[in-house]
């Protein structure tokens, strides 16, 4: 028997694997994003276990070694043609270092080549998770792979079901029997005959009781086609103080939901998105909204991706968000955790305005500018906009007249110099809240100083959103309209990230945007 993950990315056994026995690890290099896909050098697991103890999904714990160390009990052996196997033994809880009490949920990998220039993951560049479960009676659905599952009418859908130490299984859906038999598997298809949204439960028993588990599957209808409203833009359109109308440019793409707090995380038939006649967006109007109040969403597109919106002003983030403290940013909004995966971004209505009090400033002329550049991460310990306000004093001290931020827009991760940008519109979360920085930038204009944003439209990495929906795991596919599949550059030491294409139309109006929306906001 075996636990099959992610449509084989990777195959545990034995199927069910406990924290006190041993493992055996199988990796298909050619799933997932395959990025080890056709690799004959040693390959590394980089992984850590998900506990109890963890504060997120993503919030691994005993890391058997830091990224760059290639440690032996990490070694993969390989078994054949972009296959590789790995046992955890004497026990997967003595194997990761977990002490007795703290309960393992789940095995978390990055594969990796022994130089670090090639991974293996999941699509779209996500972590690898397979679960470990308690001893005893135990089910789980191992096909479809990922949930919840959006089909059309008449497509048929595979359900599998495999359990341990049981009699007997039985799949129903909507509380109709499906399927029934004795031992440990069962299979099953679904049709999708009729629109609506569709739970399926399984239950495995034996002679000690039983156990379930379940998940829905929606039969969509065809998206409405309807014209944009006149004046909307790309993002998020702020109606009133309770009414959001949001736009996402899509070309290519068959369905968009909207999924956030506003609706319990579900895929849900009234928040299917409407397609613009000519195919390239996607809009939605969400009423009801309460006024001040943050909601976190996502657009759930074809099924499987997950992104927040590319326009946002405010991300969340389940891997870097529980590192931002309350003095960094008091009352951050917490990530939805268990309600779905990857960044999401928040909108809220009814925002306070900031009221510039120097709005009349006239920046020195281009010969006359005396810049201090800056990160604002290692200016100060603090690492927020407002240490550099509490410190203008000693800059103008200096006789700077202008100061230059390295980049303050969203990046992967929180330590970094800014260089790997993901979302161009929210200001980093690690740094404080937006309106820190608008403060920052008056009192900045007050004291005669111009503020310079250094903005990376050069290349951006694979969080990005703008990237992840024309993205096959490894780089932009040829539908992608802002990036290029290809760096243009010889220069091996001159590509970072996915490249734009600056002779794109679409990369074009992105980059006037941009410049647009931070001339104007900030």
């Amino acid at each position: 028997a075996y636990n099959i993950a992610k449509a084989q990315l990777i195959i545990t056994s034995p199927a069910f694997p406990t924290d006190n026995k041993p493992v055996t690890i199988v990796f298909n290099a050619d799933q997932g994003d395959k990025g080890l896909m056709g690799y004959t050098g040693d390959v590394y697991a980089h992984t850590g276990v998900i506990t109890d103890k963890s504060t997120s999904g993503s919030d691994w714990k005993y890391v058997k070694a830091a990224w760059e160390t290639n440690l032996p009990e990490c070694k993969l052996t390989r078994i054949a043609a972009d296959k590789y196997q790995i046992t955890f033994e004497p026990s997967i809880r003595e194997y990761y270092g977990v002490p007795a009490g703290e309960k393992i949920l789940q095995m978390a990998f990055v594969f990796r080549s022994y130089d670090r220039t090639r991974t293996g993951r999941d699509t779209g560049g996500k972590d690898i998770f397979t679960n470990v479960y308690e001893e005893g009676l135990t089910i789980s659905f191992t096909q479809p792979a990922g949930f919840p599952k959006v089909i059309s009418l008449f497509d048929t859908m595979i359900v599998e079901v495999k359990a341990s130490q049981s009699d007997s299984v039985v799949i129903y859906n909507n509380n109709k029997l499906a399927a029934k038999d004795s031992g440990t598997c069962l299979t099953d298809t679904i049709i999708g005959t009729d629109y609506g949204k569709y739970w399926i439960r399984a239950v495995a028993s034996n002679d000690t009781g039983s156990v379930a588990d379940s998940f829905y599957y929606v039969v969509r209808k065809p998206a409405e086609i309807i014209d944009l409203p006149a004046g909307i833009r790309d993002g998020i359109n702020y109606i009133d103080t309770t009414t959001v109308i949001l736009s996402l440019f899509a070309p290519y793409k068959e369905f968009v939901y909207v999924i956030g707090d506003f609706n319990g995380w579900e895929v849900d038939s009234n928040y299917q998105m409407y397609q613009t006649p000519d195919g390239q967006r996607y809009w939605l109007e969400i009423n009801g909204l309460t006024p001040r109040k943050e909601y976190v969403f996502q657009y759930f597109i074809d099924g499987t991706l997950r992104i927040g919106d590319p326009y946002a002003d405010k991300i969340s983030d389940p891997s870097n968000d529980i590192y931002i403290d309350e003095d960094t940013y008091p009352g951050l909004i917490k990530y939805p955790a268990g309600k779905t995966t990857n960044i999401a971004t928040v909108l809220q209505t009814g925002q306070k305005v900031y009221n510039w009090q120097y709005s009349n400033f006239t920046p020195p002329g281009p010969k006359d500018l005396v810049i201090y550049e800056l990160l604002v991460r290692d200016f100060t310990t603090r690492h927020t906009f407002q240490a550099i306000l509490d410190t203008l004093g000693y800059l103008e001290k200096l006789g700077i007249n202008a100061i230059e931020l390295m980049p303050v827009n969203e990046f992967e991760g929180n330590l970094s110099w800014g260089y790997n940008p993901s979302f161009y519109f929210a200001p980093d979360k690690y740094y404080g809240p937006k309106e820190n920085l608008k403060k920052l930038i008056d009192e900045c204009h007050r004291r005669g100083i111009a503020v310079i944003i250094d903005m990376v439209l050069n290349h951006a990495y694979d969080q990005c959103p703008f990237v992840q929906l024309y993205f096959d795991g490894q780089k932009p596919t040829t539908q992608n309209p802002w990036f290029n599949v290809d760096h243009n550059f010889t220069n091996p030491d001159a590509q970072w990230g996915n490249d734009f294409n600056h002779e794109s139309e679409y990369t074009q109006k992105l980059v006037d945007s941009i410049n647009s929306y931070w001339m104007s906001e900030y």
